[in-house]
């Protein structure tokens, strides 16, 4: 079985508009074959940005 992910995002950063504040700021993780990620939090933290 591969040890490679499927999904590797590190330091994920976004923000709208060159002075706004970061959006998302050093979001990191990976996606392995067979492995499930959920992405859980309240409204307004930034789970639909990621």
């Amino acid at each position: 079985m591969s040890t490679q992910p499927l999904i590797d995002v590190q330091n994920l950063y976004v923000r709208f508009g060159a002075h706004a504040a970061p959006t998302l700021k050093g979001v990191s993780f990976q996606v392995h074959p067979g492995e499930c990620l959920a992405l859980v939090g309240e409204s307004g933290s930034g789970k639909s940005m990621t």
